[in-house]
């Protein structure tokens, strides 16, 4: 749609640097991980009517969604996977 073209055509330069960047912070892995991590307590703030909480998870779900549509369509299975198993060195 006309939405998505203009959202890929404003976030391509953060997506660039990120590709980039990746492999040395580590920041994609890091945000699916405090993703999983927290999508026990979606169920509980839902019950609770935590507004804010489900907003939040909503909006880093988005943010990996659009991310991985762009590491995937720009990078190999090899290079992806190196993405997404950073290990911080000692």
């Amino acid at each position: 749609s006309a939405d998505l073209k203009l959202l890929e055509e404003a976030t391509i330069a953060v997506c660039k640097s990120l590709v980039e960047k990746n492999p040395r912070t580590g920041n994609l892995g890091s945000l699916i991980k405090v993703f999983l991590s927290r999508t026990k307590e979606l169920k509980i703030s839902a019950e609770c009517q935590n507004h804010l909480f489900i907003w939040q998870a909503h909006n880093a779900l988005f943010i990996i969604c659009c991310l991985l549509k762009v590491f995937i369509s720009q990078m190999s299975e090899e290079e992806l996977q190196l993405h997404l198993t950073y290990e911080e060195k000692a």
